[in-house]
């Protein structure tokens, strides 16, 4: 599974096979900001759900 990656400075967002520890390039390709690595594409895609949820409860 893809890791995904958002650039510090701009919020870019990339996708890669190899976690941060094995990235040759740990910069933006964009900006040059750092990249934080916010976890595997499955990972990322169940917090932003969980959030989602939490919003709609909070509406009610």
């Amino acid at each position: 599974m893809p890791y995904i990656y958002r650039c510090k400075k701009c919020g870019a967002i990339y996708y890669s096979a190899t976690s941060i520890e094995y990235q040759l390039n740990k910069y933006c390709e964009k900006c040059g900001g750092e990249l934080e690595q916010l976890g595997e594409e499955g990972e990322v895609m169940e917090m932003e759900k969980e959030e989602e949820e939490s919003k709609k409860k909070k509406k009610k």
